[in-house]
């Protein structure tokens, strides 16, 4: 593959290789990979990295072939959110994402994590009407909300996936923080359910 590009994450290998021949039987070329593979097992029980590349003029194929929903973000928001996660360590980061109205990410608004913890976040309510008001005046609406993982992998806790909010709303995790390069995620929940969505960062 000439310039591959990451489709989708699963938890553990077995997922990514069903993944795989899935696209395989669409005639998408794909490629598994593991960021840690290695020590005495590798391959074994990987978990929460093994991705699944394909080539970048396959994306948009991959996407339907694994009935996954992209979403597109500017690399200048995906810094953002990174640059708030370093800021507000130990404590988790968060902020609001303000999208239009063909649901592409215009804006992230970094907040204050006002319980102040490391494994759970609260916005400010003042700070979320204000990004409410902001938005509305650019024609945008509030569609999402990120939050920053200190030490584990961008993957939503139980506490994430039972913690209430908007089921419309696009869910971005960014993690960890220390220890390993972070990465952002997206991800659905509804009724207790995870989707993972596909996220393409644009220059």
């Amino acid at each position: 593959m000439s310039t591959p590009v990451t489709v989708a994450v699963y938890p553990f290998r077995s997922d990514a290789e069903i993944a795989s021949a899935r696209l395989s039987a669409d005639g998408i070329r794909s490629a598994v990979r593991v960021d840690d593979e290695g020590g005495l097992n590798p391959g074994f029980f990987n978990r929460f990295g093994v991705r699944i590349e394909v080539d970048s003029g396959d994306v948009e194929d991959a996407c339907v072939s694994l009935g996954i929903e992209r979403v597109t973000m500017r690399r200048e928001v995906v810094e953002a959110m990174f640059a708030h996660a370093q800021w507000a360590y130990p404590a988790e980061a968060c902020g609001l994402l303000a999208v239009d109205d063909n649901a592409r990410i215009r804006m992230v608004f970094c907040l204050t994590n006002a319980g102040a913890s490391q494994d759970r976040f609260v916005i400010d309510p003042e700070e979320h009407f204000g990004c409410v008001r902001y938005a509305d005046n650019a024609g945008w609406q509030i569609g999402g909300v990120f939050h920053s993982h200190t030490t584990s992998q961008a993957y939503p806790s139980e506490r994430d996936v039972n913690g209430g909010g908007d089921p419309a709303w696009l869910q971005v995790i960014v993690g960890p923080v220390v220890g390993q390069n972070p990465t952002a995620r997206a991800f659905r929940f509804c009724g207790g359910t995870v989707s993972e969505a596909s996220v393409i960062v644009e220059p």
